[in-house]
């Protein structure tokens, strides 16, 4: 069995380097890319929040009964909003420190 000449193998080197360097960089892409779809998922629940906010206090001026049932319909809406956003940013935070 022949051995590889020595310049064989330090050509194999910088062809090594590049390839751990554009794994790295898919890697810190990918990163990127998940907090981007955490950020927009954040601001996508806080534009629905104030959103559902400003029909409540619609309603609760309006002073109607129906509209005060409603309101109230909607506050439980909110409130379960707030639960799953909270649950996909625990899930969110153990997923980016695993």
């Amino acid at each position: 069995m022949a051995k590889k000449p020595w310049s064989s193998i330090a050509s194999q080197k910088p062809m090594f380097t590049l390839i751990k360097s554009i794994l790295k960089s898919i890697e810190l892409f990918l990163a990127l890319k998940n907090k981007k779809f955490y950020y927009d998922l954040h601001q996508d629940f806080r534009d629905r929040e104030d959103a559902i906010t400003q029909e409540i206090e619609k309603l609760r001026d309006s002073g109607d009964s129906s509209d005060a049932d409603r309101a109230d319909l909607l506050r439980n809406r909110l409130a379960s909003e707030r639960k799953r956003f909270e649950h996909l940013s625990t899930f969110y935070t153990e997923a980016d420190k695993g």
